[in-house]
């Protein structure tokens, strides 16, 4: 019997698909995985900044949560850049200069928001009854993050992104002309920072002392974590484009940037989400020491009118099911800034209630 014959060829069309189909593109693990990491910051930045902002009118976001708001956006912002560079970093120029400069851009900012924090919340826990721009403190705090910008410069002159070309994989990253700077005043100003709020914690002369300031030494000893966190974070993520010299998988980076920025965020929004649980408690317990001892001052004779100004406003209506996320450490200290004004020059209290807010 003579073997049957063999099937006929099949048409140019049907030879074309089978040739585009062997050769689609398959992610690779690190891409699913790099993809994951930035889908699930983005869920959880989403979740922050909505409870953070739950129950707060626009009127009530004063400079120190505008801060942490920014810090949520910038991160969810980054997030989600990220999430759509990840399945574009192979084989891609444009996809793979725009993540080096992403992670320049606003990794920087939200690095720039954190110092900012931090030198507010040194401000509320060694300046009480002066104003932002009267102590000489926070001018200097400030002043030590101006040289940032020259980083940021060096960071985008000395930026790597090159398309390797036996695989066509993306590496980016910063040479060590900017990526050495980079630590090192990183490490300084977090560390310096983090130095004062040890130094507030632990000395015997500190306004932080006394049996009255357990509120103000929560917020201190939070922030001192949070600091201590920050640099952790970012000393790790900035060793390791030291380490890497501008070779870095783009898909590497970005993962690394991504957990930075967002854990980041987590460990701030613990920070700013305590108090209000406490005041909540409070509220629930019969007051603040300050609603509990705030009226013997309206009976007081020469000062019991700019006392009772002093206290106007203090008091927010909250929904009870937000308060503890809506207001926050911002408003305790505050209320406490303009008590030591109003106890201190009480002339002064109606100019510095707009200072501070």
């Amino acid at each position: 019997m003579d073997p049957p014959p063999p099937p006929p060829p099949p048409p140019p069309q049907q030879q074309h698909f089978d040739t585009a189909v062997k050769d689609a593109y398959r992610p690779e693990t690190v891409e699913i995985l790099s993809l994951l990491v930035s889908l699930t910051c983005i869920s959880v930045m989403s979740l922050l900044f909505g409870r953070k902002t739950a129950g707060t009118r626009i009127g009530q976001i004063n400079y120190p949560r505008g801060l942490v708001i920014m810090l949520y956006f910038l991160s969810w912002l980054f997030s989600l850049i990220a999430a759509m560079l990840v399945q574009t970093n192979n084989n891609n120029q444009v996809s793979c200069t725009l993540s080096i400069l992403v992670c320049i851009v606003l990794y920087a900012s939200s690095k720039v928001v954190i110092y900012l924090f931090l030198t507010e919340r040194v401000y509320v826990v060694t300046a009480v009854g002066v104003s932002r721009w009267n102590s000489r403190m926070y001018k200097f705090n400030l002043g030590l993050i101006t040289p940032y910008a020259g980083i940021f410069i060096l960071a985008v002159y000395y930026r790597v992104a090159e398309i390797q070309a036996d695989d066509g994989h993306c590496m980016i990253g910063l040479r060590s002309t900017a990526s050495i700077p980079l630590i090192l005043y990183d490490t300084f100003i977090c560390s310096w920072l983090t130095a004062l709020f040890v130094r507030a914690l632990l000395s015997s002369t500190s306004m932080l002392q006394g049996p009255t300031k357990a509120r103000l030494r929560d917020v201190a000893r939070r922030t001192f974590i949070g600091s201590c966190f920050a640099l952790l974070l970012s000393s790790a993520n900035v060793a390791s484009l030291v380490y890497f010299d501008g070779n870095q998988r783009g898909l590497y980076c970005l993962a690394s940037c991504t957990l930075d920025v967002t854990l980041n965020a987590i460990v701030i929004h613990w920070v700013t989400s305590s108090a209000g649980r406490s005041k909540s408690d409070n509220k629930h317990h019969g007051g603040t020491s300050r609603d509990r001892h705030g009226g013997g001052g309206l009976h007081n004779g020469g000062h019991g009118g700019n006392q009772q100004y002093a206290m106007q406003g203090m008091d927010k209506s909250v929904d009870p099911l937000a308060s503890h996320i809506s207001v926050s450490i911002e408003s305790y200290v505050e209320d406490y800034h303009r008590m030591q004004i109003a106890s201190k020059a009480p002339h002064q209290t109606r100019a510095y209630s707009h200072v501070v807010e």
